[in-house]
């Protein structure tokens, strides 16, 4: 069940290499003066479906994390972390939750090591990461991870430069599949168990990433990625902060892609964004639409279930149907903190040219930070409600989940 040893034998041994003419004092105290963290979760998940031959589901899963990290010595540090899930109840006939949150056992998703000079780090093995084509989620108990090795640096003036090769995905159970992501080497006969770390194609993925601010005005990001022999894609996004008297922007996004094999269409993704705020509500509204024509390829999104950087993502779907070929997709929306409560509300429609596939989509996030001798302590409830065309799949979700980080 816990069979990742290897790895914390490996990074030991590099860092015995960093310390060769150093004294076992200074190597101890490199250890020792780290730091352990982590946080203790409890998940319920809930789906009604209005068709009553469809079988609801519910589970309530119980786990979370525990991290270390050495301190920084000749700009040399390690880290780790282990992640466990245990099911405590479960009404899932169908296995809905089978590839999302039903699993039970521990996984080693980060063991990795950091090397910083001046403003460039590198930093390999297993270890989170998020960007607009290459993101983990931590929307369940289990959050996902990468075996990567990449090197970033701030080196030139509000400019973020990173290069990276990416060779496994770790899911967030043993039974995770993507249509989307379907190069991935996943487990097709998994046991329950958390997500392993599964090849990404023959030969992983490449990707340059340059993000960039210009007179704190102005942000733009973009990335390349290169699932090599698969697939090439593009994103590229540009904020503008308006000279208002109230906080309000603009903004625009650009997908492209590329797919490697001559059968497959290429395809590309426009999206609009603005906002601002007002009376402490902060208002939003985007808008995207996917090239092609109806039943063609889809716009490629990106690896890993955080990889949803597109103005009309979504709690339940992720917004997934905003990358369908033809698909012109809109959503308005406001949010408001107030004390310790966080609250957004938002409608976000799909309009798919395939005959049934349209969607809308209401979504309420709450989220509460409690204080005092609770501080550590947070709660967060999430409400969607799907009106598909296809009245079969009509439904709600869900989500509650407590937190305690330590």
């Amino acid at each position: 069940m816990f069979k990742y040893n290897k790895y914390f034998l490996v990074l030991l041994a590099m860092s015995n290499n960093a310390f060769s003419n150093g004294d076992i004092e200074n190597f101890s105290e490199w250890i020792h003066n780290g730091n352990v963290g982590g946080t203790a979760k409890s998940y319920y998940f809930e789906q009604d479906f209005d068709d009553s031959n469809a079988e609801n589901s519910s589970i309530w899963v119980n786990g979370g994390n525990v991290t270390f990290n050495t301190s920084e010595f000749n700009g040399f540090k390690l880290g780790g972390e282990v992640q466990g899930s245990y099911v405590s109840n479960i009404n899932d006939d169908d296995d809905r939750t089978a590839g999302s949150i039903n699993a039970q056992g521990l996984v080693l998703s980060e063991a990795f090591l950091k090397y910083q000079f001046g403003g460039t780090v590198f930093s390999g093995g297993r270890q989170h990461f998020s960007s607009p084509l290459i993101a983990n989620s931590g929307s369940r108990l289990i959050k996902e991870s990468f075996e990567m090795y990449q090197v970033s640096s701030s080196h030139f003036e509000d400019t973020d430069i990173s290069i990276g090769y990416v060779t496994k995905y770790q899911t967030r159970t043993d039974k995770s599949f993507y249509v989307d992501n379907e190069f991935v080497d996943f487990d097709y006969n998994g046991s329950g168990s958390p997500g392993d770390f599964y090849k990404i194609g023959n030969d992983g993925v490449f990707y340059a990433q340059v993000n960039k601010r210009i007179a704190k005005k102005v942000k733009i990001n973009s990335q390349y990625a290169n699932v090599i022999n698969e697939v090439q894609a593009l994103y590229a996004d540009v904020e503008y902060t308006l000279p208002t008297n109230f906080n309000s922007y603009i903004a625009v996004q650009y997908y492209k892609t590329k797919w490697d094999k001559n059968e497959l269409v290429d395809n590309d993704l426009l999206g609009f964004k603005v906002g601002f705020s007002q009376g402490g509500v902060d208002f939003f509204a985007g808008y995207t639409l996917a090239g092609g024509n109806e039943g063609e390829n889809r716009v490629f999104r990106g690896i890993g279930q955080g990889a949803y950087y597109q103005f009309t993502a979504t709690t339940k779907t992720a917004g997934v149907a905003a990358f369908e070929a033809g698909t012109n997709s809109y959503q308005l929306g406001l949010g408001s903190t107030i004390s310790n409560v966080k609250g957004k509300l938002f409608y976000t429609s799909f309009d798919n040219p395939i005959v049934g596939k349209d969607l809308n989509e209401w979504t309420v996030n709450l989220a509460y930070q409690f204080d005092g001798k609770l501080a550590n302590c947070g709660i967060s409830v999430d409400f969607s409600i799907l009106d598909y065309e296809n009245n079969q799949k009509d439904a709600t979700d869900l989500r509650t989940k407590f937190s305690y980080s330590f």
